[in-house]
């Protein structure tokens, strides 16, 4: 319980100064873009013309949204790995390979095939997805038993 609540904080936390972040640098691009279409519009300068600043803070603006999601990116990435260190492990099974294993429960299913499989099967035939997340594929496309 308690481990969840500080998981929820965490993300919680995260999600407040994103918010934060993007709303004040959407105001400060809003501001700036203001003020280029005030001085385009009303005062109907040449593009070129209008205030160099107004430009820089509008680049400044974006670039600033930007970098938010790269940093906020990382946190969300950071948080990801404390909820998994707060959360207790789940016991791995390990099943021995055979010619003769099969599943053993709907909920455990071992290897449908014999240790040595992949490295005799078709070439042509696709790797079965039990195999590619299986602890022993190494062993089983070296194996020339």
């Amino acid at each position: 319980m308690t481990r969840n609540l500080l998981a929820s904080i965490a993300k919680a936390s995260i999600l407040k100064h994103q918010a934060l972040w993007y709303a004040s640098f959407i105001a400060v691009y809003t501001w700036f873009l203001y003020w280029v279409a005030y001085d385009f519009f009303v005062w109907q300068k040449p593009i070129a013309e209008i205030n160099a600043v107004n430009y820089i803070g509008a680049i400044a603006a974006i670039a600033l949204i930007w970098a938010g999601t790269k940093i906020f990116k990382l946190d969300r990435i950071k948080a990801a790995t404390l909820q998994q260190k707060l959360l207790p492990e789940k016991p791995k099974l390990q099943l021995p390979l055979s010619k003769t294993a099969s599943v053993a429960s709907p909920s455990i299913s071992a290897c449908a095939h014999y240790l040595g499989y992949l490295n005799h099967r078709q070439k042509s035939k696709e790797i079965p997805a039990q195999c590619l997340t299986c602890e022993q594929v190494i062993r089983c496309m070296g194996s020339t038993d």
